[in-house]
């Protein structure tokens, strides 16, 4: 796994905290992977929770509150594809909604 993906729809610091065991066993499970997270909201682990050395890249679509707006699925493969990442080795959909996990399945991948 060279690329994984954290999808977490809700975003808000309460969210981004319960998430710290799980970042911090991913990259100690796969210590060459670049990990990327992608919100509804801005990444608070470059932001508010900086302080807690998390690193993980934001994944950042241009695309507002992602996965709420149907219209979303038309763009989100083109955007992503315009980062030049080719493709997510996993992607890890943390929320529930049905919407969001298609939305979130047009970005390339090989496991969701």
């Amino acid at each position: 796994m060279k690329k994984i993906l954290l999808y977490n729809s809700g975003g808000g610091l309460g969210d981004s905290i319960q998430l710290f065991d799980l970042i911090l066993s991913l990259q100690n499970h796969f210590k060459s992977s670049e990990l990327f997270y992608l919100g509804a909201h801005a990444n608070h682990f470059q932001g508010k929770l900086k302080e807690f050395n998390i690193n993980i890249k934001t994944l950042d679509l241009n695309l507002k509150y992602f996965g709420f707006r149907w219209w979303h699925i038309l763009l989100t493969k083109k955007r992503f594809n315009d980062q030049n990442l080719e493709k997510m080795d996993l992607i890890i959909d943390l929320q529930s909604k049905l919407r969001n996990t298609i939305i979130l399945n047009k970005i390339p991948h090989d496991h969701f």
